[in-house]
């Protein structure tokens, strides 16, 4: 916790020298939590965070929904592997803008569109992560299982989901981190309300201030979820695993 601190005050002081070099590119760390003062007084922050939010949590659930029935039926199957593989990778190197275009110019400017866009952005990333936990999976425990007696059931339970925990949370936070960013863009290219929309909008402006307590604040809700949300429920999750030594 400590080093957390002195590295955020170290950052607030490179960000304050930054505006003293150049003022008209860096607003001052001052200046910008006033402008997230205000901007949160008046109401505006909410609704554009929530809208942000809500098509972050649906794009999250739908990317990681398709990502690990993908992966795992390439990891479990040569077949889908041949099948699948090329074009899991075609649609990884394809830029999320154009998922983003593709999909308002199909379904319109609206928030089926925005999803999707960022559920096809992010979920070949989180199938490749859980292929490769699925052709990790130590075949000897499933071989002891089945020796004493577990069913199919209980030994995908008890063996194969507690081996493929770690790259489902892996997939999950690596796939969040591409679905903020997307989100953004996507709100930025075609949307009314959000993060992104807000960004959009005072960078039409000229508004550096303004850029910068918007980016502000979508951070600040980036790491609350990071720290309170997900380092926790990974903590919870894999209590049991001894700390790694070099």
């Amino acid at each position: 916790m400590a080093m957390r601190l002195a590295s955020f005050f170290a950052l607030l002081v490179v960000w304050w020298l930054a505006s003293l070099a150049v003022p008209a590119a860096v607003p001052s760390p001052g200046l910008t939590a006033a402008m997230i003062r205000d901007n949160v007084a008046s109401g505006v922050v909410a609704g554009h965070v929530f809208a942000t939010l809500n098509r972050v949590f649906w794009g999250f659930a739908l990317a990681m929904g398709l990502g690990i029935a993908t992966g795992m039926a390439m990891g479990f199957s040569s077949r889908a592997e041949r099948i699948l593989d090329l074009w899991v990778m075609v649609a990884l190197t394809i830029p999320g803008l154009c998922y983003a275009i593709v999909a308002f110019l199909w379904i319109g400017l609206n928030e089926v569109a925005a999803v999707c866009a960022v559920a096809i952005t992010a979920f070949p990333s989180i199938a490749i992560t859980i292929r490769e936990g699925a052709k990790g999976i130590d075949n000897r425990l499933v071989d002891m299982a089945t020796a004493f007696g577990a069913g199919r059931p209980r030994r995908v339970w008890r063996v194969v989901v507690p081996q493929l925990m770690p790259y489902v949370m892996a997939a999950g936070r690596y796939g969040l981190g591409i679905i903020w960013k997307i989100t953004v863009l996507v709100e930025l290219l075609g949307l009314s309300s959000g993060v992104g929309y807000m960004l959009n909008y005072w960078f039409q402006l000229n508004n550096m201030a303004q850029v910068f307590a918007w980016t502000a604040m979508f951070t600040a809700v980036m790491i609350f979820l990071e720290l309170g949300v997900l380092q926790q429920l990974e903590r919870r999750l894999f209590a049991w695993r001894p700390a790694a030594r070099a």
